[in-house]
């Protein structure tokens, strides 16, 4: 069927279909990239209108994802505070969405900081020995904030070790970080900034944060999830579906109180 034959009829019957044979994410899933696709076409002007968005919510596949414990604002501020020797390390985990063995593997030479981009080409083991990445989806370029780039550049000039293949986080003797010790530091920030209540806090926190912060300016899901490294999109939009939505539904109605305000405006001359 052609995009122009859709209906917000013809999308709910199709959708409610899904919902019957599908799995409950998948059906999700199926609408969520449907309503992309609707959103590109009416700012192309290929469509009128997105029917998609005409759907009630009745019509919409029923699913209640699994939530992610998400560290933003002053929380994060106040995690960061008390991190003591792991501050630009946590930052740098919720700045660039990596996994705690991806960064604790990012070497100097992968830092491009006129670019301001870091490549992600290893990971760091358990056993604190560089080691390949687990999907060549990982291997990725992810952007950098100029703020972190900046305190990067910082870290790099009173660094003992800032060769080349030199790790970006290491220990007085130029050896990879352990993992658990940098999680038990974590743990002990959250407990120091008296963050308690509202979902357990983690390393992979500061992953969710990252692509919270991506959803939310209403980049797409295949930016995403390649900034995070993730097999496929769907990989992504199942774990992020709620943030999808939440998106979605934050522009249509910044475009309805604006369209709103201006017809206020319009008839008070």
């Amino acid at each position: 069927m052609k995009l122009r034959n859709l209906t917000p009829d013809r999308v709910a019957a199709w959708s409610q279909a899904n919902e019957r044979t599908l799995a409950p994410t998948t059906a999700v899933l199926a609408l969520i990239a449907l309503n992309m696709v609707c959103r590109f076409a009416v700012r192309r002007g290929w469509i009128g209108v997105n029917p998609v968005a005409h759907l009630e919510p009745g019509e919409k596949p029923r699913w209640t994802p699994k939530p992610v414990t998400i560290l933003e604002g002053d929380k994060l501020s106040q995690v960061v505070a008390h991190a003591g020797s792991y501050r630009l390390l946590v930052q740098f985990l919720a700045y660039t969405g990596l996994r705690i063995s991806e960064a604790l593997g990012v070497r100097w030479k992968d830092m491009d900081f006129d670019a301001g981009v870091l490549r992600v080409h290893q990971q760091l083991g358990r056993d604190r020995v560089p080691k390949r990445l687990k999907t060549p989806a990982a291997r990725r370029e992810v952007i950098l904030a100029p703020p972190v780039t900046k305190r990067l550049r910082e870290r790099w000039l009173v660094s003992s070790y800032k060769g080349s293949d030199d790790l970006v986080f290491c220990n007085s003797i130029g050896r990879g970080l352990d993992y658990r010790d940098v999680g038990k530091g974590f743990r002990a920030a959250v407990k120091a900034a008296g963050l308690t209540g509202g979902g357990r806090l983690s390393l992979h926190s500061l992953r969710h944060t990252f692509a919270s912060l991506l959803i939310a300016k209403g980049l797409n899901v295949v930016f995403v999830s390649r900034q995070l490294g993730h097999a496929s999109p769907t990989t992504t939009l199942s774990t992020y579906a709620h943030l999808f939505e939440q998106a979605e539904h934050a522009v249509a109605a910044r475009e309805a109180l604006e369209a709103s305000y201006a017809a206020m405006v319009s008839a008070g001359g």
